[in-house]
Formats: C-alpha cells, structure tokens, sequence
C-alpha cells in the first residue's frame, strides 16, 4: 500500500503563496475595493523583510568581481491575467494542454516530450526560446575582474589566472554520453551554456555499463532528437552531433571500459567538427555543467593549462568543483562537490595531439581503458615515460575522467565559506520523472544495486537518502551527506541560470514531492539505518 500523503512544510508554503499571488478574474469582481486594497498592503507589509534580506544576504550579484546574471527567464508557471503578458496554449503529443505564460515573442508551438512534468515543460520552453548570447562580447575590464574571482591550490597558496588582453576567445568543445538523462538536467545545461560551445558533441549507447538492453532514445526522426539535435538548443551557431554505440558482444573489463568505448567516440566527433590542438574539450555526463561566468573564464583567462605553447601534457587537467542538487533544485548539498566536468587542451587530448605522444595500448590497462600506473603523474610520476619525450602522455577519455595525471581543481572565490572555496560547475543529480526509473538507473548502471527494484529509494544510496529526507521534509541529522537548510533563493552563492525561472525551483519540488508520496513501497526503510545498504556504499571499489 502506498504511504499515507503527508504534505511537506515547504510544499504546503508553496502552496499558501501560490493561493494569496493566484488572482482569478472572476473573484476580483466579487472583491469589494477596500477588501483589495486592504490585501495589497497585508501582502506589501509583510514581504517587505524578505526583500531587504534579499539584498542584505546576496552579495554576489554586484560585489566586486561579480557579474550579475541576465533576468534569466519570463517565464511564469501558474496562471496569469495581465494585459502586458500573453498566455499561450499547447497541445502535447498525449492530448494533455498546457499553458505557459511568457513576455517575449519567440513562441512558437511546440510538441514536448510525454511526462516531463509543468516544471520540465516550463524549463525546456524556456530552452528552445530563441534569444540574443547576452555576453558575448569580449569586455577587457570585465575579463579582467573575472579572472580574478578564480583560483587554483598550488603548494598550499592560492594562485589566480590573469587576462593579459586576449582579443578572441578559445574555442571551446563539450562531449557528453547521454541515455536517460532528464530534461531537467538537459535544459538546464542548454540554458547555462547557451552560444558559447563551438561545437557540442553527444553518444549514446544501446546498452547500459552492466550491459543491460536499453532502447535508444536520440534517433534521428524522434521528437528527442529533433529537439536536442536540430532545434538550435545550445545556441545558434553551436551545431549538436550525436552517434550511437551498439555493442551485443559482453565487453573485456566490464560496465567501464564499456563506458570508455563510448567516450572514445566524442574524440571523433570533435575531429569532424573541427578541434584542433589549440581549442579546449570539456568532458561530462550529460547532468553536468560548468557555470556559466567559469566557462567564459576558460575562454579567456591565461590558465597555464590552456596555453599551447607551454603546455606539456604534465598537468593537463582543469577539474571543477560542482555544486550537486538532488533531485530538486532545493535540495542542494551542502557537504558534497562533485569533482567534474573536465578540461583540458586539444594538445593533449588524444586524437587531437601529436600521436608521437599516444600511448600504446600495451600501456594501458586494457584498449580504450585508463593509462598503466607508471605513466601516470599520480602513481609513479611519469616514470615509465621515456626522459627525452618534450611532451607528457596523452590523454584519453578514460585518463579524462580518472584521477590519473597532473591537475588542478579551480574553485571560485567565495567570501561567505571559510576556505573561499566556491563552486565552478553544477551537478544536477537524480532528476528522474518516475521512481521506476530512478530503480532501473541504480539497478543497470555503474555499480549496480541488483536489488533496488524491491527497495525503499532512501535504501539504494545515500545521495538519494538525503534527497528522499529533503522532499518529504524529514531530518537529515543522521544522512551521510546534508541539505541547504534554507530556501534556495536565500543562497548567495551562484546559481543556474535555469533556477531564475520563476517558481521552477519549488514547482520541481513539489512535483517531486508528489512522485515520492505515491512509491508503493514507502520510505520507512532508509540507507542509514540499513545495514546491508551501508555495506554496500563503503565498499564501492576506487
């Protein structure tokens, strides 16, 4: 039996506000003028302390060093009569209706993927809006205050990069797999880094890393397709390429290697879209971004790692330090970065370098797999590297995602965190649209739980045992991981750019809310207070 629907604090919020903003035109004319007036003030005297802490606690908009962010969307989710802005009518491909309201004239009707949600509809509309790359051009004064906001550790002291006048930005290249990512994540990710890729590049597979069939979802002449590939998504000259990797045969090393397969053929879609030694590639899984104002620092800031003309493979990687959101936009952690999305130089990439420098693949743990531990710098220090090479190994899509050769982890300069270590990436993790789903991933993918199916979601892993506690509005103390304790809104560190969409945030949460409320099999049982699930998590092999 499902669990009995108990509303969540938030949620319940959420709602109150929702009634008090809602105006329906036919209760205005039952609503004498004075009733009217006397609400306005309620609601004016009321909100105003919310709106000076605003600005009291959300420095970062325009600090020093800090750029605001664009008005992100018009978009409202909800329903709205006013005279200056136009409510629009679109019939899904399941016969379902729905209505977004936006203030801007780049609507056109548009056919959404079945059962992405109001909050998935609303983000990926707001996606697919065509519109100007708002900071584009290329500010001296202002590269030179961003520059200054990042920072890497090196030998225990924090070094910055600086702009030295650079007059074209670098080419920047994004390679992602994809599967059953979410078109929360994916929006979002569109939203972040729109017009600024040279080119995007996307794989999919036809089976899982554990080798379970899996329908592909991106082939050309489904509605998936059109709108990742052929709808101008990540800008208007960014062109979108997408191949797919089918393999029956049971893969020599497992689900990885299986992985790195697939990641080896992001190489050659960079190539056919022109990558040169010179240009930069960012790896990632499809629900990972750099932000927005780091991605422009890659293009422009004298990041050592960057330079072709000193770079020598030693210390190749950019690493960034992601901000993880469960599930929902407001449950953020708070003890937790996730270390990608990846970069590095096209000098050092391997099939974009000089193959004088490729490894063979007798020096690697097995074909497509990552580097043997005495040409790595972490492990032996390149011993095993011929002395008289000018250049280090180079680097694979496996050695791209591993922890194997020299890097740096560049961090944003954050005054309200002890150590000024801010964020530089986002990671949009768990957004699934049902739970069947979220068991399928965790059951089929890297380090499957091969009993999910018959679990509780809090049981199969802990990130999902703090986004379960989060949603349902449950305390955290005993989570291996924590959630902002706050609204998202009262952050004043850099968000995505797609949570500025107004009332997204809270209406993912509590359609989420809703998708956990009616799991048949409940949330009693919860990964830290099972045993067997806790085994399971220590044990992940490294």
């Amino acid at each position: 039996m499902p669990p009995q629907s108990q509303s969540s604090p938030r949620v319940d919020v959420q709602r109150q506000r929702q009634r008090i903003v809602t105006l329906k035109t036919k209760g205005i004319d039952k609503i004498s003028l004075l009733g009217t007036a006397l609400a306005i003030g309620i609601f004016l005297f009321a909100t105003a302390p919310i709106f000076i802490h605003h600005s009291m606690v959300h420095p970062i908009n325009n600090a020093p060093h800090q750029f605001p962010r664009p008005h992100a969307s018009s978009l409202r989710i909800g329903k709205t009569k006013s005279a200056t802005i136009e409510t629009i009518k679109y019939q899904l491909s399941n016969g379902e209706e729905s209505n977004f309201v936006f203030e801007d004239e780049h609507a056109s009707n548009v056919t959404f993927p079945p059962n992405i949600g109001r909050a998935g509809r609303a983000l990926l509309l707001r996606a697919l809006q065509k519109r100007s790359i708002w900071d584009d051009e290329l500010d001296p004064e202002i590269e030179t205050d961003r520059c200054r906001k990042y920072f890497s550790y090196r030998n225990s002291t924090m070094h910055f990069p600086d702009y030295k006048g650079r007059k074209r930005r670098r080419r920047v290249f994004l390679g992602s797999l994809i599967a059953d990512d979410s078109w929360h994540a994916l929006a979002a990710l569109a939203i972040e880094t729109y017009g600024i890729y040279t080119a995007v590049a996307f794989v999919e597979g036809n089976r899982t890393q554990t080798g379970s069939p899996r329908k592909l979802r991106f082939t050309p002449g489904t509605l998936e397709h059109k709108i990742l590939v052929e709808s101008n998504l990540f800008g208007p000259n960014t062109p979108v390429l997408m191949d797919h990797f089918s393999l029956e045969d049971d893969v020599d090393g497992g689900g990885l290697i299986r992985e790195h397969m697939q990641r080896n053929l992001i190489i050659d879609l960079w190539k056919k879209a022109g990558m040169t030694p010179d240009d930069v590639g960012v790896l990632t899984d499809a629900d990972e971004t750099l932000t927005r104002d780091f991605l422009r620092a890659v293009q422009t800031c004298e990041m050592p790692q960057l330079n072709p003309e000193t770079q020598n493979c030693h210390t190749a990687k950019v690493i960034a330090s992601s901000q993880v959101f469960e599930g929902s936009p407001e449950c953020m952690a708070t003890k937790r970065k996730w270390m990608h999305p990846d970069v590095i130089l096209g000098k050092c990439i391997e099939g974009i370098g000089d193959d004088e420098f490729k490894l063979k693949d007798s020096q690697r743990q097995r074909k497509f797999a990552w580097r043997r531990k005495p040409y790595t710098q972490k492990f032996a220090n390149y011993s095993g590297w011929p002395k008289d090479k000018k250049t280090f190994p180079l680097w694979n899509p496996a050695d791209f995602r591993r922890d194997q050769g020299g890097h740096e982890i560049f961090f944003e300069h954050a005054d309200y965190l002890p150590f000024k270590m801010g964020h530089t990436g986002f990671h949009f993790h768990n957004y699934f649209g049902t739970t069947k789903q979220l068991r399928k991933k965790y059951m089929t993918y890297g380090h499957p739980v091969k009993d999910a199916e018959g679990m509780s979601v809090s049981e199969m892993h802990p990130d999902l045992d703090v986004m379960v506690d989060c949603v349902l509005g449950r305390s955290t103390t005993n989570n291996k991981h924590s959630t902002l304790n706050m609204p998202l809104k009262e952050f004043e560190g850099r968000l995505p750019i797609a949570y500025g969409i107004e009332g997204y945030t809270m209406e993912r949460h509590s359609e989420l809310y809703k998708i956990l409320s009616e799991d048949e099999i409940g949330h009693k049982a919860t990964w830290h207070d099972t045993q067997k699930s806790k085994d399971w998590y220590e044990n992940i092999p490294d």
